[in-house]
């Protein structure tokens, strides 16, 4: 697969379309700037870090405790939400490189993921039984556990591209497919992931403005993956 030509392609829509890609990902881009700036400017944050990472240490951490809930609640909860927009996200960008859309409507189709109840529960389940299974194989070596990510990782594509066809998947039949299809793609994958890892370095010099680009860049270009993939996966 030619994962040059992948981003190149992606490079080539977004710079043509580059408005409508603003607005699709500006709302889970707010998400995370806006608490990564008010973490930022909590005085505060520092020390409860500090204190909450020196009560595990002390083993003296208390579930529930108002340093632990700063620490891993809000910033969980910011996670799934982002995470699940930028999953609707991608079934825009999957449905733009296969010429199923228009493009028009950004907004509406920024929460893609919230609009149709399959879509939603689908993410859900899966991104619990993918990090599960994903940990799981991580107890015994974590590279096992990193490989096993990358073969769970087109799931949910699968799951929707079957919702939409009218023939719903199970959860663990979509896990099991994604499995499948990731035979032999595994390395491009993690190649294509490595490679946007100076992107994001550069963004963290631009305050996050550089994301209203690489965002949409790289949910593009791992679009362009499963569709490429997926059209392999059915002609063998």
């Amino acid at each position: 697969m030619d994962r040059v030509g992948l981003k190149l392609e992606a490079k080539r829509i977004i710079n043509s379309h580059f408005p409508f890609f603003i607005l699709l990902f500006l709302p889970a881009i707010i998400i995370q700037l806006g608490y990564s700036v008010a973490y930022s400017m909590n005085p505060l944050h520092e020390t409860d870090m500090n204190h909450a990472f020196n009560q595990i240490i002390q083993g003296t951490a208390r579930f529930g405790s108002n340093e632990m809930l700063n620490l891993w609640g809000i910033s969980t909860f910011i996670s799934i939400i982002s995470g699940l927009l930028l999953s609707g996200m991608m079934f825009v960008c999957i449905d733009i490189i296969r010429n199923k859309t228009k493009f028009d409507q950004p907004v509406t189709k920024s929460f893609t993921i919230l609009n149709h109840g399959q879509y939603f529960m689908g993410a859900i389940m899966i991104g619990i039984l993918t990090t599960v299974l994903t940990l799981l194989w991580s107890i015994l070596f974590i590279i096992p556990g990193i490989i096993k990510g990358f073969a769970y990782s087109q799931a949910l594509n699968i799951y929707r591209d079957s919702v939409d066809a009218g023939k719903p998947i199970g959860y663990l039949e979509a896990i099991t497919r994604s499995r499948q299809m990731m035979v032999g793609h595994k390395m491009t994958y993690f190649i294509m992931d490595l490679s946007f890892i100076g992107w994001y370095i550069l963004n963290s010099f631009t305050y996050g403005i550089l994301l209203l680009w690489l965002q949409p860049y790289f949910q593009l270009s791992f679009a362009n993956f499963y569709v490429k993939v997926s059209q392999l996966s059915e002609d063998k």
